[in-house]
C-alpha cells in the first residue's frame, strides 16, 4: 500500500515505485487540488537525477494536465528548492517534486510544496492521502494524456526553475563579501541535482572546485546524505588541494554537510550552530529557533546565549514549516541537514545554506573548525552521532513499544532524567542523551545520540546497539 512519510511517498523503483502507482497518487494531488475550489489550478512540476526521474515527471504532469491542471514542467532537473521557490514565485496551487531525497539509488519518490513555497503540512498529506485511499477503493484508474499532446495543446509548458531560483539566492546572498575569502573551496555535489550550481554562482569570484557533479543515478555506490561515511572523498579532496572548506549538498539540493580545514566532518548540528551565531551577530537578525527532536543541546545553547526563544518539533520538516508560517523563526532546521532561514520561503535550501556559510567564513575570517573551538570553550562540547540498523517491521513494532513503557530507568551508567516521546523515544541522561526513531520509508531503526565526550558517546551507542540486538 502506499503509504506518505514524513516528507511525501517514497519506494523502491520497480516494486512499489511504478508508472502505475506514481500516477495514482498524481490523480490524488489532482483531485486535492481541484477540491480547493476555484482557486490556482496550477502546479510546478520538477526532478531530481535519479534514475527514470524525468520520465516519471512525465507521468506526474500527464496525470495532471488530463485533470484540467495547467503544469509547469522544469526543462532540466534542479533542486526541490528550486520547485518550491517556483510554486510561490509563479502564483500556483503548489509543486510536485520526483525525488527521494537522500534515500539509496534504488529508490524514488514525490514530493509534494505547497503555494507559499514549503513543505506540504501533515494536515495537507493527511487530505492528499484521503484521495488516494478514495481511489483505490473505487477502483478507477487515473486519467491520462499524451505528454506531447499537452505541450501541443499548453496544458503542460516548460519553464526554467535552475534560472529562477539562482536569482532568488542572488538577492539574498553577499557575493561581494564571499569574493574576500582567500582559499580554495571544494563543492561535492554527490551526484545530486544541485551539480553546477554553487560553480555557476561563485566560480567568477572563488578558487572552487566542484566534485562529483556528472550524471550518475547509482550514485557510485552511496547514499546520497551529505553526513561523515559518505563525504569521505569530500575529506579527502580538501587535505590533498589545501582547501579551506568542503561543501555537500544531497540528491535534490536541500540538504546541507561541511568539511573543515584538517578534513575534519562538520555535522548539521553544528552548521545549524555556526549560522544562527552568524545571522545574529553579522546580519542583525533576531527571532526564534526551531529545531526537530533529534538535533543538538548546542543549538538550543546558541540560541540561549543569544536571547532566542527555541521550539521542539518531530522530525520532518514540515513541521518546522508550520511554525515559520505562523511564527517569526530566525532559522530552523533538522539533525539530517534541512536548514531554513528566514526571509526566504520557509523550506530548506543545501545551495543557499552553503553559500551563507561561506558569508560566515568570509566574515569571520576564519575556518568553520575555529569558530566551533570557540564554541566548545563558550559552550562546552557535544560529541553527535547516528545509527542507521536494519530491524524488520514487528521487531520495530515491540521494541517501541517496550521503550515507551518506561523499562529504561538507566543508561550506561547515567540515570535518565527525562524520557520524551515524539517522533520516538528519546532518553535523557545528566550527561547526553540517546533516542530511538524506527524510519518510515525504511526498514530501519535510527538511533541518535550525544555526550561531552567521544568515550561517553560510544558508550551511548553500545548501549542502543544492545537493546535492538
Amino acid at each position: 500500500m502506499i503509504k506518505f512519510g514524513t516528507d511525501g511517498w517514497r519506494g523502491i523503483i520497480g516494486e512499489d515505485y511504478t508508472a502505475e502507482n506514481v500516477c495514482l497518487v498524481a490523480q490524488a494531488i489532482a483531485e486535492y487540488v481541484n477540491n480547493q475550489g476555484k482557486g490556482k489550478r496550477r502546479l510546478a512540476v520538477g526532478y531530481d537525477a535519479r534514475f527514470m526521474s524525468k520520465r516519471f515527471a512525465q507521468w506526474v504532469a500527464r496525470v495532471l494536465a488530463a485533470n484540467e491542471i495547467d503544469v509547469l514542467f522544469s526543462e532540466t532537473m534542479c533542486p526541490s528548492p528550486a520547485v518550491s521557490w517556483a510554486a510561490k514565485l509563479l502564483d500556483t496551487a503548489g509543486g510536485v517534486m520526483i525525488t527521494a531525497s537522500h534515500n539509496p539509488a534504488e529508490y524514488n519518490g514525490i514530493k509534494f510544496k505547497t503555494t507559499f513555497g514549503g513543505s506540504a503540512s501533515p494536515e495537507v498529506m493527511a487530505e492528499i492521502e484521503k484521495c488516494l485511499r478514495n481511489i483505490e477503493v473505487s477502483g478507477i484508474k487515473p486519467r491520462l494524456i499524451d505528454f506531447e499532446q499537452g505541450i501541443f495543446e499548453r496544458r503542460i509548458t516548460y519553464f526554467n526553475a535552475v534560472d529562477l531560483h539562482q536569482q532568488e539566492l542572488k538577492k539574498i546572498i553577499n557575493f561581494d563579501l564571499i569574493a574576500k575569502i582567500q582559499g580554495k573551496v571544494v563543492f561535492d555535489a554527490m551526484y545530486g541535482s544541485a551539480m553546477g550550481y554553487v560553480t555557476k554562482m561563485t566560480g567568477q569570484i572563488l578558487n572552487l572546485s566542484e566534485i562529483r557533479a556528472v550524471f550518475n543515478p547509482g550514485f557510485a555506490g552511496i547514499n546520497p546524505e551529505p553526513i561523515g561515511p559518505n563525504l569521505a572523498v569530500l575529506m579527502a579532496e580538501v587535505k590533498k588541494q589545501g582547501a579551506l572548506v568542503g561543501l555537500a549538498t544531497d540528491g535534490d539540493g536541500d540538504r546541507i554537510g561541511a568539511v573543515d580545514a584538517d578534513g575534519t566532518f562538520v555535522n548539521a548540528h553544528q552548521i545549524f550552530a555556526i549560522l544562527t551565531k552568524y545571522l545574529v551577530e553579522k546580519r542583525g537578525w533576531r527571532g526564534e529557533v526551531a529545531r526537530t527532536c533529534t538535533v543538538s543541546k548546542l543549538v538550543e545553547l546558541v540560541a540561549e546565549k543569544y536571547g532566542l526563544k527555541t521550539h521542539l518539533t518531530p522530525v520532518g520538516f514540515k513541521y518546522i514549516c508550520d511554525l515559520m508560517l505562523a511564527r517569526d523563526v530566525m532559522i530552523g532546521g533538522e539533525e539530517s541537514g534541512g536548514i531554513g532561514i528566514k526571509n526566504y520561503i520557509p523550506e530548506r535550501d543545501g545551495v543557499l545554506l552553503a553559500l551563507l556559510l561561506l558569508e560566515a567564513i568570509a566574515a569571520y575570517g576564519k575556518t568553520l573548525g575555529e569558530m566551533l573551538q570557540e564554541m566548545a570553550v563558550d559552550l562546552g562540547n557535544f560529541y553527535f552521532d547516528r545509527i542507521d540498523a536494519h530491524i524488520e517491521q514487528e521487531q520495530k513494532i515491540n521494541l517501541m513499544k517496550y521503550l515507551g513503557e518506561g523499562h529504561v530507568k538507566e543508561i550506561a551508567g547515567a540515570r535518565v532524567t527525562e524520557t520524551v516521546i515524539m517522533d520516538g523515544v528519546k532518553f535523557i541522561t545528566e550527561d547526553g542523551w540517546l533516542m530511538f526513531r524506527p524510519s518510515g520509508t525504511e526498514p530501519l531503526m535510527r538511533i541518535y545520540a550525544e555526550a561531552s565526550t567521544p568515550a561517553k558517546l560510544l558508550e551511548l551507542k553500545n548501549f542502543g546497539k544492545k537493546l535492538i540486538s
